[in-house]
């Protein structure tokens, strides 16, 4: 009888739709620096015939340089964070861009994750790993002008108010 039962669970319930998703991520061929704004791709192909619905897709980046090791906030990287997709129909992909801003050099590994309400599974893209060269964010050639040229021109401005005063003091 137990057996009967689960036969009949087996014909009469829907298998799980985790197994006929598949998704993949692509990273930008280009050498990577800081201030780069690249895309990654993600694709999210349907295996199965029947559509799946209300999918939701998100991105998760993750900072792997030794000692330092965490889940990167995406807020600070202008990320598209999530996308729903209503319906995807069997045998069919559909293509995400996820473009951010790179704002801290390292090594970093990011993935996409699918979470349907019909699957109890979330299903995971494998890890994508790509390093981001540092960048000169201060450049003396720039900074020397202003540190330089601020301060001169307040003690110019303070001699010609002295001037002014030392004039108007004398002529009275």
């Amino acid at each position: 009888m137990k057996y009967l039962l689960f036969l009949l669970l087996l014909v009469f319930v829907p298998f799980s739709n985790a197994e006929s998703l598949q998704i993949t991520v692509k990273k930008p061929d280009a050498n990577l620096t800081m201030g780069d704004r690249p895309v990654f791709e993600s694709v999210l192909t349907n295996k199965s015939d029947r559509p799946v619905e209300n999918i939701v897709l998100y991105i998760s980046l993750v900072n792997l340089n030794k000692g330092r090791e965490h889940p990167v906030d995406l807020e600070d990287w202008s990320a598209q964070k999530a996308v729903h997709l209503a319906r995807i129909e069997g045998r069919s992909s559909s293509n995400e861009q996820w473009s951010m801003r790179l704002i801290q050099s390292g090594h970093y590994g990011l993935f996409v994750t699918a979470v349907s309400d019909m699957d109890i599974k979330p299903l995971t893209s494998d890890i994508v790993f790509f390093d981001i060269r540092p960048k000169k964010t201060v450049i003396p050639s720039r900074i020397w002008p202003v540190a330089m040229g601020v301060p001169l021109l307040l003690l110019l401005l303070m001699i010609l108010i002295r001037i002014k005063r030392y004039r108007t003091t004398n002529r009275c």
